[in-house]
């Protein structure tokens, strides 16, 4: 897995494998979410997820920090 920087501030593109359709926006609260993006909106500070091929779309809250997420998601990975 590999956190890259988009043109948004508020956005990261997760290079990783997945099964979920191509575009969907993933909101934090759906309780139906499941498998890497479940993992991915448990993080403090993440909004949303959007689907692409071979990559998930990250967007945090305007005020989180990306040091302290990216440290979160890398954590969560680390142990699944």
């Amino acid at each position: 897995m590999e956190l890259i920087d988009t043109p948004n501030p508020n956005a990261k593109k997760v290079t990783i494998k997945h099964d979920y359709e191509i575009a969907i926006n993933i909101k934090k609260g759906k309780s139906d979410t499941k498998g890497v993006a479940k993992d991915l909106i448990e993080v403090d500070g993440v909004v949303s997820i959007f689907t692409g091929p071979n990559f998930l779309t990250v967007t945090k809250e305007e005020n989180a920090d990306w040091g302290i997420i990216n440290k979160d998601i890398l954590n969560k990975f680390d142990t699944i």
